[in-house]
C-alpha cells in the first residue's frame, strides 16, 4: 500500500472533511527541498480524494515573517530591513514587487506546472483581514497557561514581562525591536527600541504571533486536519509538541495528523537551505527535468526517508527510473500496487479512479537525447534523427510534445548542471592534432573498424558489438578503440555511448571520416 494511501486511510478514521495545510517562509530561493512539503501535501490530498473524502489543500505563505538577517545573497544595505515583514520590504531585484513576492511568484508558477491544486493564503493578508484575531485573543487572555506550556515542553525560560504577541512598530516597521507592555483588548501596548511607543490592534496586521503560537493559531482558524512538516519541527520539545498542547489546552481543538518528512540532500553539499545558498531552486529543477519526474521523486519515497539528489548524472538515472515505472504501468497487468500508485501520483493531472492516465507515449531514452540535442540545434533536425535512430515511423502529438519538452530540459541541464564529461562538440573534420596523437594501436583499431563497419547492420547495438568483437579478435583492448574514435570525432578521450553516437551519423559519413584519418596517418 502506498504511503499516501496509508495516511488517507488514517484521515478517513478522523472524519470525512479534511483541510491539508503546507507552508514556507519566502526568505530566499524556494528550492527542491521546500517542494517536498507542498508535493507531499498534494499527494496526500489526492489519496484522500481517491478515497472519496472531501479534501482541500492549502498553501500558507509566511510572508508576514520578519527578515531575520542579511543572507549571503543579499546586498549589505538590506541590514536596514532586518526585523521588518517580508511582505513590506523591497524586492532584491529592484522592481515593484515586495521581497516576499520576488521569491514566491516563481514558486507558485512552479507548483502550477506540477499540477498542485492549492488554495494560496498569504499570512500578511490573513492577519490584515482578522483571521487570526480570535486565536490571538484567546492566547493573550491565557498568557500564563501559554507560558507554562511553552516553558515546560520546550525547556526555554521566558522573560517575566513576556506576552504572546510581537507588535510591529508604527514608526520603524520592525517586529524584533518592540517590547509588548500590556494587553487591553483588542490592543497590545508596546515600546520600541527606536523610541516609539504605541498600541497594536490585534484584529489586523499591527503585529503577529511568535511561530510556536502562530502555528496552532492557523490550525485553529483554518481547521487544519493534516500537515506535512520537516523533521526539525518534530523533535522532542519542538514546534509540533508545543503547538499540539496549545491547540488542545488553550484553543480547544485537536492538532492535525502529522506527516513528518526528511530533508532532500544535495550531493556533496548536504541539506538544501535558502539561507546558505545550498539550493537547486524549484524553478531550475523544472527547467532541467519534466514536472512529472519531480513529482515521481517525491512520490517514490516514504516522507520519513531522506532523498539524495544529484543534479548531475543522477538526473539521467531519475528520468530513466520514471520511464521504467511508466512502461510497467501501461504494459503490465500484474504490477505492484505501490509502484502503480507511485506512477499515478506522479501525473500532472490526477487520473480519474475509473481509468488510467493518458495513453502511453513513445519513450525516447533521456540519455540518447543528451547526445542528440548536442548534434542538432533545430528541433526538426533533432526529430528526424530521433526517428531514424530509434526506428520510429510516426510520432503522435503527445509523444512529439514530450520529446520537445524533454529536449528543452536536456539543453538547460547541459548548460547548467551536466558534468563536463557528457558535453561534446562534433568536429566537421577530424582535427590534425588529434590524428597526430593517435598511437599505432589506435590507428590499427580504426583501420579494423573501417573494414568491419562495411558489413555491419547500422544500429547502435550492432555497432557496439562490432567494436568489441572486432577489437578483441585482433588483440586490441576495446577501450583503445573507443578512445581513438572520441579523439578523431570530439577531440577528447571520452564521450557518449559510442555505438549509439555513431548510429546517429550515416554509415558513409563515418567511413569517410575514417578514410581521411587513415590517409593522413600514412
Amino acid at each position: 500500500m502506498h504511503w499516501a494511501d496509508v495516511i488517507a486511510s488514517e484521515l478517513e478514521k478522523m472524519g470525512h472533511q479534511h483541510r491539508i495545510a503546507t507552508g514556507i517562509t519566502p526568505s530566499g530561493h524556494i528550492h527542491v527541498g521546500n517542494m517536498r512539503e507542498i508535493l507531499t501535501g498534494d499527494i496526500v490530498h489526492r489519496a484522500a480524494l481517491d478515497r472519496g473524502l472531501d479534501s482541500t489543500l492549502y498553501y500558507l505563505a509566511d510572508d508576514f515573517d520578519p527578515l531575520r538577517k542579511v543572507y549571503p545573497f543579499l546586498p549589505k544595505n538590506y541590514s536596514e530591513y532586518v526585523g521588518r515583514p517580508l511582505s513590506e520590504i523591497p524586492s532584491p531585484a529592484g522592481d515593484d514587487h515586495s521581497y516576499a513576492e520576488h521569491f514566491l511568484e516563481p514558486f507558485l508558477e512552479s507548483i502550477e506546472k506540477l499540477g498542485v491544486d492549492a488554495v494560496v493564503l498569504p499570512a500578511s493578508i490573513s492577519y490584515r483581514e482578522g483571521r487570526y484575531a480570535e486565536a490571538i485573543r484567546l492566547l493573550l487572555d491565557s498568557r500564563e497557561p501559554v507560558r507554562e506550556i511553552l516553558e515546560r515542553v520546550s525547556g526555554r525560560k521566558l522573560p517575566r514581562e513576556w506576552l504572546p504577541y510581537n507588535p510591529k512598530c508604527g514608526s520603524c516597521g520592525r517586529m524584533d525591536s518592540t517590547t509588548p507592555l500590556d494587553w487591553e483588548e483588542p490592543y497590545v501596548h508596546y515600546r520600541c527600541s527606536c523610541g516609539h511607543e504605541g498600541k497594536a490592534d490585534t484584529r489586523t496586521d499591527d503585529g503577529k504571533l511568535p511561530w510556536r503560537l502562530d502555528w496552532p493559531a492557523r490550525w485553529y482558524w483554518l481547521g487544519v486536519t493534516c500537515e506535512p512538516f520537516g523533521k526539525d519541527h518534530a523533535a522532542a520539545g519542538g514546534s509540533y509538541d508545543t503547538s499540539s498542547e496549545i491547540i488542545r489546552n488553550i484553543l480547544g481543538k485537536e492538532p492535525p495528523y502529522p506527516v513528518v518528512y526528511e530533508w532532500i540532500q544535495l550531493k556533496g553539499k548536504g541539506a538544501m537551505s535558502s539561507s546558505t545558498g545550498v539550493v537547486v531552486s524549484g524553478e531550475d529543477m523544472l527547467r532541467m527535468t519534466p514536472p512529472e519526474v519531480l513529482r515521481f521523486m517525491i512520490a517514490k519515497y516514504q516522507p520519513g526517508r531522506h532523498i539524495d539528489m544529484d543534479p548531475g548524472l543522477g538526473i539521467l538515472n531519475l528520468v530513466d527510473e520514471f520511464d521504467r515505472y511508466e512502461k510497467e504501468y501501461h504494459t503490465s497487468k500484474d504490477g505492484e500496487d505501490d509502484r502503480r500508485r507511485t506512477f499515478e501520483f506522479s501525473m500532472i493531472k490526477r487520473p480519474a479512479s475509473s481509468k488510467k492516465p493518458n495513453p502511453p507515449v513513445i519513450q525516447i531514452p533521456y540519455r540518447h537525447l543528451v547526445t542528440l540535442v548536442q548534434l542538432n540545434e533545430e528541433f526538426e533536425s533533432l526529430k528526424k534523427m530521433v526517428m531514424r535512430t530509434e526506428s520510429i515511423d510516426e510520432l503522435d502529438g503527445a509523444s512529439l510534445e514530450r520529446m520537445r519538452e524533454r529536449a528543452r530540459c536536456v539543453r538547460f541541464w547541459l548548460e547548467r548542471f551536466a558534468p563536463e564529461g557528457v558535453k561534446f562538440i562534433l568536429h566537421d573534420e577530424p582535427p590534425d592534432e588529434e590524428i597526430e596523437r593517435l598511437t599505432e594501436e589506435m590507428r590499427e583499431a580504426l583501420a579494423a573498424m573501417r573494414e568491419d563497419f562495411t558489413g555491419t547492420e547500422w544500429t547502435a547495438e550492432n555497432i557496439h558489438n562490432t567494436i568489441y568483437e572486432g577489437s578483441r579478435k585482433r588483440g586490441i583492448d576495446p577501450k583503445t578503440t573507443f578512445r581513438a574514435f572520441y579523439r578523431i570525432l570530439l577531440g577528447q578521450d571520452r564521450g557518449p555511448r559510442l555505438g549509439f553516437f555513431l548510429s546517429t551519423m550515416p554509415r558513409e559519413e563515418v567511413l569517410s571520416k575514417l578514410d581521411r584519418v587513415l590517409e593522413k596517418g600514412k
